[in-house]
This record gives C-alpha cells, structure tokens and sequence, in this order.
C-alpha cells in the first residue's frame, strides 16, 4: 500500500486566518493556527507513517496555492484526501466538489498524480454529481465502499461506486461535511474488514440502522461512539478520534476513543491503534484521514 502525504507551504498555514466552508462547524473564520505546533504535528505524523509497513510518497505543497497575496492563497490542500478517491490500484477519481473554493486543489492535484503515472478520471462537468474524497472509505479487500452524503451527493456515490465496480456501496447521510468526521472502517493484517466504528447518533436514523443491518449481515462488529469522538455537535467541537486512517493491522488516529469499547475491541482483532496528535488540523477540521491518502 501507498501512503500520499503533501508537505506544509512556505507561508503559514492559514497564517492570515481560516475561512468558513459549509456544513464545517470545526472552522471559525480568522482562527489561525499555532505554526509552531504545525509543523511539530506534520512532523511527527511523517515520521510515524515512515516507520510503519508501507510506502509513503510525500509531495511538496503547490507553489501556486501557496502565493503571498492573501485573495489568491489556498491553504487546504494538505487535506490530500479530500482531492481524490483510488482504487489503490492505479484508477483515481478526481474530487467534483461542492465546496467551490476547493476545486482548484483537485485541479492541481490531477496534474500531480498523472505526472506520477496515474489514471486520473473526472466526473463529467454536465453531470450533478459531486464527489469529496473526504466522503468515501474504500475497502478493496472485500469490495465494500463507504460514502457520506453531505457534500457528496447519492449520484456521486454511484457514480464513483460504478467506476470502482464495488460488491457494496454503503451510504450514511447526516449534516457531518465529510463521512471521515464520524466513521472509520478497521481491517486487519489481511487486508480484510472487520470492524466499523461510527456515531450512529449524527446520521440519519434510516442510515444508521443501515449500517447495523450491514454489521449483522458481514457478521463484523459495529461500535458506536459518542460525538466527543467524532465531529462533535453545535454546541462542543469533538475530537475526531474516528478520523483514522485504517491500514492492514493498523488503525492510526489523532487521539484515543473516549468509548471503551473500541480498545478491547481491536485488541481481540489483531489490530493496532496508533494516535499521533493533530490539534491544529482539527482547526480546519480535519485529523489523520483528511492528512493522508491511498495510492
């Protein structure tokens, strides 16, 4: 497996203050992060995906979203996640966004990764299907695509669904701007799923009882956290402990479950849960899967 992380930009990150995107409660217009405690943290996340079994391919941040004059800067894209969804077989999907501003990013990165010899596909422009990567958690190892249904649209997910050729599309609707901000899926060292963690609690109740039928019927467990672990609600930011990038045997987050059910769970699975913090990230709302990306 490939691991895609992009490297800070020479400016500071939303040095001149963050802006506010839809359905994103996690962002607080102005707000501008710790610099300092950035880096350490894009740091510590780097090293840590260096030593772990895979292969991580780290890019340098676009010159062009990274310029001085304040109107043109676009500082998102080390949200490498949200700018595509793969395959993990040399086919990726270009994000369509909803969120306008964010196109450009996917843009330049269509650029980048077919200069690295990938096949890059693009939701036709006439078509109202949109498509974040943020959105979907694909598990080739058993044919199952996980889609939110926030910025993503149901045309979208099956869109990318059909495109993958997947066994099951599995979609969860909420008011939650992308799916990784309350859901991972966990697998194990064979590349298998066995185990989904998500807060029922902010999806749709036919979604989430969804989600129930398909644990019971792939006879895998289904853990239920509470919003502290996920996005959080109006009223308190969570702490995207289910921001997690799911690897073969590893499950590697921003911070530890507040549910202890989730521990003893992956203890009896074989698989390991790894945080490194991400604070500063969660400002823009993101953790470890928006930091991150499958090629």
């Amino acid at each position: 497996m490939k691991i895609l992380i992009s490297k800070l930009p020479k400016h500071a990150w939303w040095g001149h203050g963050t802006p506010i995107y839809e359905n994103n409660p996690a962002m607080k217009e102005g707000v501008v992060p710790n610099q300092e405690l950035v880096e350490i943290e894009m740091f510590m996340m780097s090293r840590l995906f260096n030593k772990l079994p895979i292969e991580v391919i780290e890019i340098d941040f676009p010159y062009f979203l990274d310029q001085q004059k304040l109107d043109h800067r676009q500082h998102d894209f080390v949200f490498v996640r949200d700018l595509f969804v793969s395959d993990q077989n040399g086919k990726v999907i270009i994000s369509k966004f909803r969120e306008k501003a964010r196109q450009v990013e996917a843009d330049i990165m269509q650029i980048m990764l077919e200069s690295m010899g990938y096949n890059t596909i693009r939701i036709p422009e006439e078509s109202t299907a949109t498509a974040e990567g943020g959105e979907f958690y694909y598990c080739p190892g058993d044919g199952v695509l996980f889609s939110g249904a926030c910025r993503n649209n149901v045309e979208g997910a099956e869109w990318v669904a059909q495109e993958f050729n997947v066994d099951e599309l599995v979609i969860m609707k909420s008011n939650a701007f992308h799916l990784d901000t309350l859901f991972t899926p966990v697998i194990n060292k064979d590349n298998k799923l066995v185990a989904v963690i998500g807060c029922t609690s902010l999806m749709e109740k036919d979604s989430a009882e969804n989600l129930r039928q398909f644990a019971k019927r792939k006879h895998i467990e289904l853990v239920e956290v509470p919003p502290e672990d996920a996005i959080g609600t109006a009223d308190e930011l969570g702490e995207f402990a289910v921001n997690c990038q799911p690897l073969p045997g590893y499950l590697v987050g921003p911070t530890r479950f507040r549910s202890n059910k989730v521990a003893p769970l992956l203890k009896e699975l074989g698989v390991m849960h790894i945080t490194v913090p991400t604070t500063q990230f969660r400002l823009s709302g993101g953790a470890i899967h928006c930091l991150t990306n499958e090629l």
